[in-house]
């Protein structure tokens, strides 16, 4: 086991690896967020593998807020350390090239409400929150 920053052992963490966010939803005063990987399986009409949703992340209205605010923190370190440029990614295609989006992923994000309101988009920048989670995962 690896030693984390207080000299103790790890406690073998499960990870969970996902492809991206597929919808996040709020309703009775949780926000729950799906987690999705592309199936080995499932394939559309052009043979590219379908989004599945492999989790769900469901926490308080207060815990979403400060995760936003923990990964806008590691999206200003990307940034000061090049891997991302403002308002995209280094490793971008090539001018010219157009890039697979499935299609659920090519719109902005929403934010779906279980109460029967409408959509909204996604809040581009994140309040001003506590400092990024204590880990050995973290720089």
């Amino acid at each position: 086991m690896i030693p984390d920053s207080q000299g103790g052992q790890d406690d073998r963490i499960p990870e969970l690896y996902a492809d991206g966010v597929l919808d996040i939803g709020f309703g009775n005063g949780m926000v729950r967020i799906d987690l999705f990987s592309l199936s080995p399986l499932r394939k559309d009409e052009n043979g590219q593998p379908l989004p599945a949703i492999r989790q769900r992340v469901v926490m308080s209205l207060q815990g979403f807020l400060s995760s936003l605010g923990a990964m806008d923190g590691m999206r200003q370190r990307l940034e000061a350390a090049g891997v991302l440029v403002p308002n995209g990614v280094s490793n971008a295609p090539p001018a010219g090239a157009t890039p697979r989006v499935p299609a659920p992923f090519a719109a902005a994000p929403t934010v779906a409400m279980a109460s029967g309101a409408s959509s909204f988009p996604v809040a581009a920048s994140a309040p001003s929150m506590p400092a990024p989670p204590k880990s050995p995962n973290f720089g």
